[in-house]
């Protein structure tokens, strides 16, 4: 009964995080970073972990502990930034993984361990075709958006005004890729610092 109680431990979110960490970043570039709790599409949801480096990948985890009543949602608004994302599953949820997210998920099951949880990859997923440029340019700062029309002489009517100009005009000129790289090395930047491919 100890040793189940400890394995079990494993399955809440401070036991899960640093493990799953640890897997994101395996084999990743020296300047990927894992972002935490990032927020996206203006605060609606926040993302549990975000892998940042050629791509934007973003790790939803639902532990044995966790409901879905959320999941639904999170899809939707996940589906409009992220190239990636996977949904971090404890047994109790695989099932119903299955039946909610979309194809182009992964789903990553857990299982516990006598000091972390391991992953075992149940679905691969696939590149996000419907990413959403309005929704990606809401995730640079006013200034970086106002950076990167100068880069095309475009901001013109649109530099004294509210943000949301901004955001408007970034989505006339730019295509959603050329917002997502830009996207990208904004987040790389505010993560403080570059982190290698294994934290020591």
């Amino acid at each position: 009964m100890k040793d189940m109680a400890k394995s079990n431990s494993s399955f809440n979110d401070a036991g899960i995080r640093p493990a799953l960490r640890d897997k994101i970043l395996f084999n990743q570039e020296n300047n990927a970073v894992v972002i935490e709790e990032l927020g996206i599409c203006r605060g609606q949801v926040r993302v549990d972990m975000a892998l940042v480096n050629g791509t934007f990948h973003g790790y939803e985890i639902k532990s044995d502990r966790d409901s879905l009543n959320r999941l639904c949602g999170q899809i939707e608004l996940y589906g409009k930034v992220l190239d990636y994302a996977t949904l971090v599953v404890g047994e109790k949820h695989v099932v119903d993984a299955f039946d909610m997210v979309p194809d182009w998920w992964s789903i990553l099951r857990m299982f516990p361990d006598t000091e972390t949880p391991s992953f075992y990859t149940l679905r691969p997923g696939i590149k996000n075709q419907n990413r959403d440029a309005r929704s990606l340019v809401e995730l640079l700062w006013l200034e970086d958006a106002i950076e990167l029309l100068e880069t095309r002489n475009a901001t013109k009517g649109v530099k004294s005004k509210p943000r949301r100009f901004v955001w408007d005009r970034v989505c006339e000129q730019f295509s959603v890729d050329e917002i997502a790289a830009v996207v990208r090395a904004k987040l790389k930047l505010r993560a403080g610092k570059l982190v290698g491919s294994r934290q020591s």
